[in-house]
């Protein structure tokens, strides 16, 4: 009679550790299917932004007959950056494109750059909204995973604490 009970104890044991088990890698997995979608989005619209910026590029190789403004900043793709990074390093070149603009009048009459810049300015909605739906999900992730027993079943099903997307623009990085 002790041997049944103790193994039902076990059993119970068992299927109670399973069920947390399986509800704190749930709540998980949530959170971070919502980052992954985040982040596609994210990515897909830092190779738009990266290609309006190619394109201000140009127009501004064309106006200020000078060249390489902005070659540090386009020549993203043969380096291994993440988002976050590359999301950092094209809010660079627009601050540039913002200074040049307040040194170059031509810039701001044509056609072509205003154009550009209000595709950039609808590009960094999408990202903002992008960023702030990551960094809500990464969040709640990260608080997570500083609580029992989320730490320890993170652990053990591989989730890490994510950084967060910079999503306060400075006035030198506005349009």
């Amino acid at each position: 009679m002790n041997g049944l009970l103790i193994i039902l104890v076990i059993i119970a044991l068992g299927a109670g550790l399973a069920l947390i088990y399986f509800s704190c890698t749930s709540k998980l997995s949530q959170f971070k299917d919502r980052m992954v979608k985040a982040e596609e989005i994210i990515e897909e619209n830092l190779e738009k932004k990266q290609k309006v910026i190619v394109n201000i590029n140009g127009i501004i190789q064309k106006i200020t007959s000078k060249k390489e403004y902005l070659k540090e900043y386009i020549s993203t793709d043969d380096m291994i950056i993440s988002n976050i990074e590359k999301d950092l390093k094209l809010d660079e070149a627009i601050k540039l494109i913002n200074e040049l603009s307040s040194d170059y009048d031509e810039l701001n009459k044509d056609t072509e750059f205003n154009k550009a810049i209000k595709n950039l300015r609808e590009i960094d909605e999408t990202l903002t909204s992008a960023k702030n739906l990551f960094n809500q999900n990464a969040l709640k992730s990260n608080t997570l995973l500083k609580n029992i027993p989320y730490n320890i079943i993170g652990k053990i099903s591989k989730h890490k604490p994510r950084s967060y997307y910079n999503t306060n623009k400075t006035d030198d990085g506005e349009f």
